[in-house]
């Protein structure tokens, strides 16, 4: 039960780190770069298709 407690609460850590990323902030997935010359676009990609 454990390991299903930590695997949900990573995804909803996870996706409150997304929605309060700013444009300038770092990248979540580490590279170094901001957010929005490494994945804004992909993300906003997914969410109008998730969207519709």
């Amino acid at each position: 039960m454990k390991i299903l407690d930590r695997l949900f609460s990573y995804i909803k850590d996870e996706k409150k780190t997304l929605v309060s990323l700013g444009r300038n902030d770092i990248c979540w997935c580490g590279s170094g770069r901001k957010y929005k010359r490494c994945h804004l676009e992909t993300d906003e990609e997914k969410r109008r298709k998730k969207a519709m």
